[in-house]
């Protein structure tokens, strides 16, 4: 019988290590082509992730509101007291400015001032006067302002409150509060079928608006907004006639 023929294979040096140095190592077993495809799919998923978090942090930012008081006439501190030796009453007209701006730098659903919203103002809590607002919406990144007036038909101050007016108008530093009341909406969609959702309104509380300040100034300070449940209103000259939430079809 011919010779078994005996095959000498040169072992690589990685065969002479320890199968401790082995593991530590990691030169067996390693599929490369799949760790290079998990590292790709893991990054892809990260910016997948983080693109999300960033569309919603840029879309999802409250409006920023503001208001000047930019004239007033009406408020005649120096009448004297009725036979009753009760205050003066005060017919006080206000000229205001508001105005709605957008921080989210895009959009599928603009910010409104929406019909019904009533713009009020008040000295120490007592309210000299009211006016209505018409419908201002603003898309991603705009800025809009809309002059609004303010009326008040026999107003009376408490004693206190009209001594310290005309104290502060003696040193022509009055200063009045100003309260954006944008109403509750119901948006439905087009069809029937489409889900109704409620919108709850908007208190915007623009504290110490000064007569005649600077209104570039005064419309880059922010006023404090907060939601609340509020109905449309529609007020007169002297008066107020209160409605229902706003029905906004989309």
């Amino acid at each position: 019988m011919p010779a078994a023929t005996t095959i000498q294979m040169e072992a690589s040096p990685a065969d002479h290590w320890s199968p401790r140095h082995r593991r530590r190592c990691g030169c067996h077993g390693v599929n490369w082509v799949r760790v290079v495809c998990t590292a790709i799919v893991l990054l892809f998923v990260g910016l997948a992730v983080g693109g999300l978090f960033y569309l919603i942090a840029v879309s999802t930012r409250d409006p920023v509101h503001s208001a000047s008081i930019d004239a007033v006439s009406g408020l005649d501190l120096d009448h004297p007291t009725d036979l009753a030796g009760r205050a003066p009453t005060l017919d006080p007209v206000f000229n205001l400015t508001v105005r709605l701006a957008s921080q989210n730098q895009v959009t599928n659903y603009p910010n409104c001032i929406w019909p019904g919203t009533t713009v009020e103002v008040t000295y120490r809590g007592v309210q000299l006067a009211i006016g209505s607002a018409e419908q201002l919406c603003v898309g991603a990144r705009e800025t809009k302002e809309q002059h609004v007036v303010a009326w008040g038909a026999g107003v009376r101050l408490p004693g206190s409150a009209l001594d310290a007016l005309a104290a502060d108008a003696l040193r022509g530093a009055e200063a009045f509060d100003v309260a954006v009341k944008i109403p509750t909406v119901i948006h439905s969609g087009y069809h029937s079928y489409d889900p109704r959702h409620v919108h709850l309104g908007t208190l915007v509380s623009c504290m110490s608006r000064r007569v005649g300040d600077d209104p570039v100034a005064a419309l880059r300070t922010p006023c404090h907004a907060s939601s609340a449940d509020i109905a449309a209103s529609y007020p007169n000259k002297g008066g107020r006639s209160l409605g229902v939430p706003v029905n906004v079809r989309e």
